[in-house]
């Protein structure tokens, strides 16, 4: 009987190419399904009206929305102005 196999390093060449298909084929369907997760996503954002500002607690939670003062100084105002 005269059988021929496939050498050794061919059939390592041919298992590493395999996986690389395989890995591929995988990434791009998986960046596909994220960039539609992403696109469902919605983004959220505040808009502030000047007139819906009238109380002076509605300035100063505005205040910390926008990150110019700190928690610790709205949570002291706040204080402040409740009592």
């Amino acid at each position: 009987m005269n059988r021929k196999a496939l050498s050794p390093l061919m059939a390592t060449i041919i298992l590493v190419l395999f996986a690389l298909v395989i890995g591929t084929v995988t990434m791009n369907l998986g960046k596909g399904y994220v960039e539609d997760i992403a696109e469902e996503t919605p983004k959220s954002s505040i808009i502030i009206d000047i007139t819906d500002i009238d109380t002076p607690l509605k300035e100063l939670q505005v205040k910390h929305i926008t990150g110019r003062i700190s928690e610790e100084e709205y949570l002291d105002q706040e204080q402040i102005l409740i009592s």
